[in-house]
């Protein structure tokens, strides 16, 4: 009895149904009647992007006797800060240079300044800078 109020009692939800070629009702089936034929438009089509350019690969310089014998290994984050601390001369370029190393240290996913060693260091610094 109840199979014919289904499609009046419905709360209609209408996709479009290629095989049917009209609306459809998802929950009773029923057709969506419409005074005229609903046309549809194609399908969009997006053509291709351009391709994009090859990169230009640069060499990557040789380093020279000179400029290889110069570099010298730079000691680990907590000595530099240490020296600093203890009165040691940096330039702005060095001093730049242990501000970042140090935020990058707090940033990485493996920092040498943690725990004990950061309130050492930390404590160090802030006495140097009251006097």
């Amino acid at each position: 009895m109840l199979a014919p109020l289904n499609a009046i009692l419905c709360r209609h939800d209408f996709y479009w149904s290629e095989r049917h070629g009209a609306e459809r009702c998802r929950r009773c089936a029923k057709l969506r009647e419409t005074p005229q034929k609903i046309l549809h438009a194609e399908p969009l089509r997006f053509d291709l992007p351009e391709p994009r350019p090859a990169a230009e690969v640069m060499a990557f310089p040789e380093a020279s006797g000179a400029n290889a014998a110069s570099i010298e290994p730079t000691p680990d984050l907590k000595t530099r800060i240490e020296q600093f601390a203890g009165g040691q001369d940096l330039d702005r370029a060095g001093v730049l240079r242990l501000l970042l190393d140090l935020i990058e240290d707090g940033q990485s996913s493996d920092p040498q300044i943690v725990g004990i060693t950061a309130a050492e260091v930390y404590a160090r610094l802030h006495a140097a800078a009251q006097g």
